[in-house]
């Protein structure tokens, strides 16, 4: 049988040496998976905090770039933002290939975190809000959207107006090519 030994000491058998590392090992572990931050969890006053600056009737324009900046759509738009029941409410509308188009957007709190549904006339979407300072980042809640598109919101003042910008990328495959299409939303607020 294998002894630690120090000098002066009794032998220390390796067995008790061996339970002393699988109980550090599992003690380290428990700390590691247990001890991570939780995400913070939001309350209504955060939702306020954060999305009041959102209320308003917005105008602007929504432009589609490629990777390397040449502009594929600019599109003329009107978002409106306002609360109902404690979710934020919004409805964009604007004109595409001669149709008049818009999505409905609910931001609200489920189990501590913000979430956005966001509906076309293709689709429903879900997003989740991760607030920084100075901006909003969303993720899509779907797994398999999760690399596949990003959105980043902020509002501001700058030169005596209210400006509203939402930047982000798209990624799709294309003919069994992945292509990435940048947006970038830049409103100004009206009322």
């Amino acid at each position: 049988m294998f002894e630690v030994r120090q000098h002066g000491c009794r032998p220390f058998p390796h067995s008790i040496v061996r339970i002393i590392l699988q109980f550090g090992f599992i003690t380290l572990m428990v700390v590691a998976v247990f001890g991570q931050p939780q995400p913070p969890s939001w309350n209504q006053a955060d939702m306020r905090r954060l999305f009041h600056p959102y209320v308003g009737r917005w105008v602007g324009e929504w432009t589609i770039t490629d990777v390397e900046g040449i502009v594929i759509k600019r599109i003329t738009l009107q978002q409106q933002y306002w609360w109902d029941k404690g979710h934020l409410k919004g409805l964009m509308s604007f004109e595409d290939r001669g149709k008049l188009s818009s999505l409905t957007s609910d931001i609200y709190l489920q189990g501590g975190e913000i979430i956005s549904e966001v509906v076309n006339t293709e689709e429903r979407n879900f997003y989740r809000a991760y607030p920084q300072t100075g901006f909003i980042l969303w993720t899509p809640m779907k797994k398999e959207d999760v690399l596949r598109r990003r959105i980043k919101e902020s509002v501001f003042e700058k030169n005596g107006a209210i400006w509203f910008i939402s930047e982000g990328f798209e990624r799709f495959i294309d003919a069994e090519k992945v292509e990435t299409l940048l947006f970038r939303v830049e409103l100004k607020r009206v009322t």
